[in-house]
């Protein structure tokens, strides 16, 4: 960010969006920012198609880039070479996956080290070119590692950051990671039903700030793109028709309880972790899997579990804001 826009920035909005694609949905929140103020705050599911990001996003995450030039995109990173960095016997650090340092981005915070396989994450940017690309693409175990900081539990605890479609998994003992996988959940998707229905996804703060910033005009003049003109100026208005999709989560679960399982057994029997008891498995709860379901896995894994609601997108507008800092 260059002076000139430093400088400008605290007199704009700020707009934070978060976009998810979990199974055959994609989860859109936005959220806006004026004067230290969140003036303006929605989510909005639509249903996709082999992880496409349905065109609908595409327009919203558009017309936001386009009236607000300080608008930051958020998604997380969905690949399998990635982790966390852990050290050996010989307080060396080491790599799962016989994955070379060269060969990855790390990221370094005061309580974790994850990596990602540098492909990787030039194959998974790709994905979101058409929306003009993301800003921020967050590695599933500082998500993890979050909620391990602002929650902090006793005891040799598994975090599960529970997606229909894949899996991060993550050992952490006194705050600290001592084990990491990502997994794809194969399989098809059951869906019992997909329907519109009418509910309210906005949060009004303040009426006046309901159109677009008026100071926009004075910063620059974008031409807007013509194929967006049909978009509505106003996105905001509540009880906007969106897409529910409704799951049978039965045959991921079984799936699901297969990773776990076999992730236990990897960290208990893999001498490099020397692996200690696990006290519970907290599950990260990211997409609301049915209680049947839930159930299903607590029993096939045989080990005291904790379930947690997690809400994928604001944890990725939170880590966003830590980003930027005070900018």
């Amino acid at each position: 960010m260059g002076i000139f826009t430093s400088f400008l920035s605290p007199f704009f909005s700020k707009v934070f969006i978060a976009i998810n694609i979990d199974a055959a949905s994609c989860f859109i929140k936005v959220v806006r920012i004026k004067n230290k103020r969140q003036v303006e705050s929605f989510v909005k599911e639509f249903k996709t198609h082999e992880n496409n990001i349905p065109m609908e996003a595409v327009k919203i995450v558009r017309k936001y880039r386009r009236a607000y030039p300080f608008t930051y995109v958020s998604a997380m990173l969905k690949c399998l070479a990635q982790g966390v960095i852990l050290q050996n016997n010989h307080k060396k650090d080491f790599f799962v996956g016989n994955i070379k340092p060269s060969e990855c981005e790390i990221v370094s915070t005061e309580s974790i080290r994850t990596f990602a396989k540098r492909s990787m994450i030039k194959d998974a940017v790709r994905g979101f070119e058409k929306i003009g690309g993301v800003d921020f693409l967050f590695s599933p175990f500082l998500m993890i590692d979050d909620n391990v900081q602002n929650y902090p539990t006793l005891g040799n605890n598994i975090y599960v950051l529970l997606q229909r479609s894949n899996v991060a998994l993550m050992v952490a003992h006194r705050g600290k990671a001592e084990f990491s996988g990502f997994f794809i959940a194969e399989g098809e998707v059951a869906i019992l039903n997909s329907k519109e229905e009418q509910r309210p996804t906005i949060e009004l703060k303040n009426f006046e700030d309901f159109s677009l910033d008026d100071d926009f005009d004075d910063f620059a003049k974008i031409e807007l793109d013509p194929s967006l003109e049909h978009l509505q100026t106003d996105m905001f208005i509540p009880n906007l028709e969106e897409t529910k999709i409704i799951y049978d989560d039965m045959p991921k679960a079984k799936i699901i309880s297969k990773i776990i399982v076999d992730a236990v057994k990897e960290y208990y029997q893999n001498p490099i972790y020397n692996g200690e008891f696990i006290d519970k498995i907290i599950f990260l709860d990211a997409c609301k899997m049915s209680d049947q379901a839930f159930e299903y896995i607590t029993k096939e894994i045989l080990i005291e579990t904790v379930k947690r609601d997690f809400d994928l997108p604001d944890t990725l507008i939170h880590l966003a804001k830590k980003e930027l800092g005070g900018r």
